[in-house]
């Protein structure tokens, strides 16, 4: 029993450090639930290594540490992961009701409520611990139902109202719950000559909290980088209630050397005009939150100065509790520069500087662009079916168009700019598509691949919005029929829309041999990659079919170009 204990104590604290190292959000809902466990399984080797009654009697109670607060913080995970936030109140309340049944835990061996009696024997060098259950040990039992069967009908709200989380984990931890208690009901019935509550709670952490973890890294590790370089961008300089100064990044600093003269603890004092100004507007941010009857994301933005040729502009917010109580204050710093010398251009715009408006529109168009392959790589990211499959594609579309343009039937080279420009959008969609099925290893089911096919229209209605008023119409009209079309066969056959022949834009059967060769070439979870000759093979057999049957022809004199670019891309 001992060496079981001591076993499932190493896999908790395991479990434990693992989530401290590795869980990037650093969810103090999860920490507590793997700490409360931590306890009670070590509550439970003390029990096996007891030596008396009184010994036995303490270690149940930090036992029961798990017994109380884990069926009300695992409710509270299964909350967090259905992104429903609890009422304050209500969570308060609920709180206080669990601690006021540890504290008739903590009079166990004082008088009978929680216990009766208890008897201490130890058999074949076991500790056993008969116990009498008082009438508290019935509140204690109904509170532990309580959480269970509430965890599941938050669970059963989200399912129907097909709320954007990971449903397969959130299915696993509340059945996982049911489990354990379930264990905690067979173990009192029958009477087991060890406790099964360990294991349950190992079970609960290996089994629960991997796909709590899973649910989390795609929503910040895989954009570290890009939330890195905009905290970077932003200086940040925060007081106390009292206007205390209590700290700042390295952004605000460079901007105020003086900065470094400070006092943690202590008002800003002999600094700068500017500095002194921004101080000044907390004054602002003060009235707002005195008049904002929530008391909650109050903010108020500064007036814009000019500072060694930099202009700054920002925001002032309150930090208040969750209960609505003042705690200090945040200025937020941020370089317009950028935004004011765009303005200046635009208001000195004429003939002299057309040159050099063109090639601040390039860099802008470039920069869009950019934004635009980062979102299709973060949906990349999370398919681990085609990694760098956005990138091959729109490569091959370039080596593509170099032989569609020119010549008698060759076309406009502005219109395959566009087609290039679009590619990277092709599979947009798939943000939209369930995390279970677009990082399921193996073949689709039939009903996972007719949600897999939605992300053609979700992409069609992502790329007008995202495009809408921002760009010129021909290349939002180019983006949208690529991404909307690309899996349309000239027969008929393919989806959304099943269109057929010159039905289906000139631009999406372009996009399709891009999309269908790469798929061929590169090795995919469910297959290997294919010889560049029963690719070529397969792209001639299915022209006519698949494919525009011109297309396919001109597709297929790309042969070499195309070996020569796979060849040295993978």
């Amino acid at each position: 029993m001992q060496i079981l204990n001591l076993l499932c104590l190493s896999i908790a604290l395991g479990m434990m450090l693992w989530l401290k190292i590795f869980d990037v959000r650093n969810s103090i809902t999860q920490f507590i639930n793997v700490l409360v466990m931590v306890i009670s399984i070590l509550g439970y080797y003390f029990i096996s290594v007891s030596t008396s009654l009184d010994e036995a009697l303490i270690a149940q109670k930090v036992a029961y540490v798990g017994g109380v607060f884990l069926p009300i913080f695992y409710f509270f995970l299964v909350m967090e992961i259905c992104h429903i936030e609890p009422k304050k109140i209500a969570t308060v309340i609920m709180v206080m009701i669990q601690i006021a049944v540890f504290a008739f835990v903590c009079t166990i061996g004082q008088n009978d409520l929680f216990y009766k009696s208890a008897k201490y024997y130890s058999e074949n060098g076991m500790v056993i611990l008969e116990k009498e259950y008082g009438p508290l040990h019935t509140v204690f039992q109904l509170t532990m139902y309580f959480y269970l069967f509430a965890s599941i009908g938050v669970a059963v709200y989200t399912l129907i109202k097909k709320r954007a989380v990971n449903r397969r984990g959130l299915l696993a931890m509340v059945i996982l719950a049911g489990v354990a208690v379930g264990s905690y009901v067979i173990e009192k019935a029958i009477h087991f000559p060890f406790e099964l509550i360990p294991i349950a709670y190992v079970t609960l952490m290996l089994g629960a909290l991997i796909p709590v973890y899973d649910s989390n890294i795609y929503t910040v590790y895989e954009n570290k980088d890009i939330v890195g370089e905009q905290l970077g961008k932003v200086g940040f300089l925060i007081f106390d209630a009292k206007r205390n100064y209590k700290g700042c990044n390295i952004f605000f600093a460079n901007v105020f050397p003086e900065i470094s003269e400070a006092v943690v603890g202590k008002p800003i004092v002999n600094c700068g005009a500017e500095l002194q100004s921004l101080i000044d507007q907390i004054v602002k941010v003060e009235d707002a939150y005195k008049k904002n009857s929530k008391r909650k994301h109050v903010h108020v933005h500064i007036t814009p100065f000019l500072l060694n040729e930099r202009h700054y502009d920002g925001l002032v917010h309150v930090l208040a509790n969750p209960f609505g109580k003042l705690k200090g204050y945040t200025i937020e710093l941020r370089d317009d520069t950028d935004h004011y010398t765009a303005l200046s251009l635009q208001e000195s715009y004429n003939e002299k500087l057309e040159d050099e408006v063109e090639e601040k529109t390039k860099k802008i168009r470039l920069i869009q662009q950019k934004t635009i392959l980062g979102m299709a790589r973060m949906v990349e990211s999370r398919d681990l079916s085609t990694g760098g499959h956005i990138k091959r594609t729109s490569d091959v579309v370039r080596i593509f168009a170099k032989k569609l343009v020119g010549g008698e039937d060759g076309l406009d080279k502005r219109f395959l700019e566009l087609v290039i420009r679009s590619a990277p959008m092709h599979d947009l969609g798939k943000i939209g598509v369930d995390d279970a099925i677009l990082r399921k290893q193996g073949r689709f089911t039939d009903e996972e691949y007719a949600a897999m096919k939605q992300h053609s229209e979700i992409g069609y209605h992502m790329v007008k919005e995202i495009l809408a008023d921002v760009e010129e119409p021909d290349f939002v009209r180019v983006a949208e029929n690529v991404a909307h079309y690309h899996h349309e066969k000239v027969d008929g056959t393919g989806y959304p829309h099943g269109l057929k022949g010159e039905e289906i834009p000139l631009e999406a059967r372009i996009m399709a041999l891009a999309d269908v060769f790469d798929a061929l070439v590169s090795k995919r979870c469910y297959k290997e990659a294919f010889s560049y000759d029963k690719a070529f093979e397969i792209i001639q057999k299915d022209s006519g079919t698949h494919f525009d049957k011109k297309l396919a022809d001109v597709f297929l004199t790309c042969r070499p170009e195309l070996e020569e670019y796979y060849n040295n891309e993978i």
